[in-house]
């Protein structure tokens, strides 16, 4: 009876680390739309949400883009996965979920962007702690 009860509390600790780590990558919106990034007008340098950076280089822009849409898509994914108790992919899309966050960290450090990188790499480090839990708790 106890280790029916037992591994119940196991499988509900792994569904809300889960949907935890679904909610983190939908997080990825907040560095879409809070002021994050310079744009320098008249010798003066606002910070303007994403739909204001100008870089000069659209290529990075684009980048920027499809990293932050592809983290809330796959938050989505993971989210929905929980909802419908889908687990056949759902450590591909837990990976490609970390996958998507470290490419983040490293490119927005490459484009010196700072407030972005530390927001994503203070989301990225959730991830890590929620799947540190979930894997102790999994033993």
């Amino acid at each position: 009876m106890i280790f029916i009860a037992e591994k119940e509390n196991k499988s509900n600790l792994n569904r809300v680390c889960d949907l935890l780590l679904g909610f983190v990558d939908l997080f990825s919106l907040m560095l879409i739309f809070l002021p994050m990034y310079p744009k320098p007008v008249n010798g003066h340098i606002y910070s303007v949400n994403l739909f204001g950076y100008v870089d000069g280089n659209a290529f990075i822009i684009r980048i920027i883009w499809a990293l932050f849409i592809g983290l809330t898509i796959t938050g989505i994914v993971k989210i929905l996965m929980v909802y419908f108790k889908f687990e056949k992919d759902k450590k591909a899309v837990t990976f490609i979920s970390v996958g998507l966050s470290i490419i983040a960290v490293l490119f927005l450090t490459m484009t010196r962007e700072p407030y972005a990188i530390t927001v994503t790499f203070l989301l990225l480090l959730i991830k890590g702690v929620l799947l540190y839990k979930q894997a102790k708790a999994g033993r």
